[in-house]
């Protein structure tokens, strides 16, 4: 199958201060397919509401995408810990769908912590565009307390593992580690199902918001065109 590739124009750089960015967008005219994202995630592409892309940008390729190999992880001594704190809570999966609390939720999260970002302001139109949309193999995993739902991380079931989207949480809950909880727990489930992998998105190592995925071992990123272990130092 043929696809066809778009490059962006450039924009600043929303991880490194100083650069412009820019990326391959697949087709927007493909229906976007598990068969698709999956070819395309092996590749070093990220699905993002209804657009598949990869940064390429001209003098950087800070940017790798970073898959968990599931038969071989471990949780590190502070991965335990936040699993052994959250035993008072509950998981659940469903499919995406807009409801107005999920929405709340996440214009909290927005205005909470990432004010500065390029989400910032958070409006219903751009929530429901960027997660609501139901391709048939996208979900939504729950966390909740008490029954109420204080984060949420849409992931991709995809043909050879799961694809973590975007994840938010009640920023008042800082305190259970909701987004690290959130891999976690999609690690336990790719590996009831038997998947090989669980992709984790972007590794950018000289941004904060971005090189936490190396505290997930082992860990393997997309460099020239192959997937290689990486393995940095972790507690």
């Amino acid at each position: 199958m043929e696809i066809k590739l778009y490059q962006s124009v450039d924009t600043p750089c929303n991880y490194l201060e100083g650069l412009q960015s820019s990326s391959l967008i697949v087709d927007p005219d493909l229906p976007i397919t598990q068969e698709l994202t999956t070819a395309m995630s092996q590749m070093g592409y990220r699905r993002s509401g209804s657009m598949l892309y990869k940064p390429q940008c001209q003098n950087c390729n800070a940017c790798l995408s970073s898959r968990i190999r599931i038969n071989d992880f471990k949780p590190s001594k502070s991965q335990k810990r936040i699993i052994n704190k959250a035993k008072h809570l509950n998981f659940q999966v469903r499919e995406c769908a807009f409801n107005e609390n999920d929405y709340l939720l996440y214009e909290k999260y927005i205005e909470l912590r990432h004010a500065d970002g390029d989400m910032h302001p958070p409006d219903k139109a751009q929530y429901e565009g960027f997660l609501c949309k139901n391709f048939g193999f996208n979900y939504f995993l729950e966390t909740q307390l008490d029954g109420k739902t204080i984060a949420i991380c849409q992931f991709d079931s995809l043909q050879d593992g799961l694809s973590a989207v975007y994840t938010f949480f009640d920023p008042d809950f800082e305190s259970l580690s909701l987004g690290v909880l959130s891999v976690l727990q999609l690690i336990s489930l790719a590996k009831k199902v038997g998947y090989p992998y669980v992709y984790l998105g972007y590794y950018i190592q000289d941004c904060s918001k971005m090189n936490y995925k190396s505290k997930y071992q082992p860990l393997e990123i997309f460099s020239k065109g192959c997937w290689k272990q990486f393995s940095p130092e972790r507690d």
